[in-house]
């Protein structure tokens, strides 16, 4: 009934401001069409090929022993770890869906992984947020390193303490005819990338429209509500203030939480599975937390 009430109340904002939602709308479009498409469209691609010829089982078997000692996790899950840190959201939970369906994890792993997997990528942070909103390469160098020291610790954190069953060889399965594996790749990929899209677009416009009934549009707070909806405005307007300690940190807490928008894709791509959405998002707080405070240590003794 909440929900309901809440949709209601913005299809009423909707009508009421038209021009705000328009505007909204085509500013979003542009950023998926132009940034985030291009960014995410051929590691998609190519992580749907390595799933589809098996590679990521085969890579599981390096990827075993390190996996099992320091998250309990099956080798295999290596793979959506790589895909997470290097790719961004939300490759890490399309990753850990994707393995999940073809039975290469079970609940229990695929909820523990998703915990610390899913991240903003490097590109991200280092380009988009170091150097185009902070304008300091350190910073992005901070603010990457203590993203993923937080994903790390996380894992650890949260890992169950049982024998991970340590299996032999990992053949590669029998391949499907390439332009087969191509082709359903680049079709799963574009749909992805149509929700992504989609999901862009509509917090775009809820921002918007909120900005026009009393959301703040400067300062802590507005830079705090903006993050929590969508995570790019949000780091935009915290690195419009000061450059300090604290206020770097509030940025990795918003990098590392990622915002309803990337919440709404990664539920979007575990739906139809066993993993449940309250455990990842108390993670994702929590990830939060723990990239605010390692940022903010690393950034006070390096810059200050």
């Amino acid at each position: 009934m909440i929900i309901l009430l809440v949709l209601l109340a913005f299809k009423v904002l909707f009508l009421l401001f038209p021009g705000v939602v328009l505007a909204a709308a085509r500013t979003g479009l542009l950023l998926w069409f132009n940034n985030v498409m291009p960014a995410l469209l051929p590691f998609m691609i190519i992580a749907n090929m390595f799933i589809n010829f098996g590679f990521a089982r085969f890579l599981g078997q390096f990827l075993q022993p390190f996996m099992k000692r320091v998250f309990c996790l099956p080798g295999v899950g290596g793979f959506a770890f790589i895909v997470g840190l290097t790719s961004g959201y939300p490759m890490g939970a399309k990753t850990v869906a994707d393995l999940y369906r073809n039975k290469e994890l079970n609940a229990k792993e695929a909820q523990h992984l998703l915990a610390f997997c899913n991240n903003a990528g490097p590109v991200f942070i280092l380009g988009a947020v170091g150097v185009g909103m902070f304008g300091s390469n350190t910073v992005g160098y901070i603010l990457w390193t203590g993203h993923v020291l937080a994903a790390v610790i996380l894992g650890v954190l949260l890992r169950r303490k049982k024998q991970v069953e340590v299996k032999g060889k990992f053949p590669l399965d029998t391949p499907p005819p390439i332009g087969k594996a191509l082709g359903e790749s680049v079709k799963s990929a574009m749909e992805s990338m149509a929700v992504i899209g989609g999901l862009i677009i509509f917090f775009a416009v809820i921002v918007a429209v909120l900005g026009e009934i009393g959301l703040p549009d400067e300062g802590l707070l507005a830079g705090v509500i903006s993050g929590a909806i969508e995570v790019t405005g949000g780091v935009y307007k915290i690195s419009l203030l000061e450059h300090s300690t604290i206020m770097v940190g509030l940025a990795a807490f918003v990098i590392a939480f990622g915002g309803m928008s990337i919440h709404m894709q990664t539920l979007h791509f575990i739906s139809g599975t066993e993993i449940k959405t309250l455990p990842y998002i108390l993670s994702k707080i929590l990830h939060g937390i723990l990239a605010a405070v390692i940022t903010s240590a690393i950034y006070y003794f390096v810059v200050k």
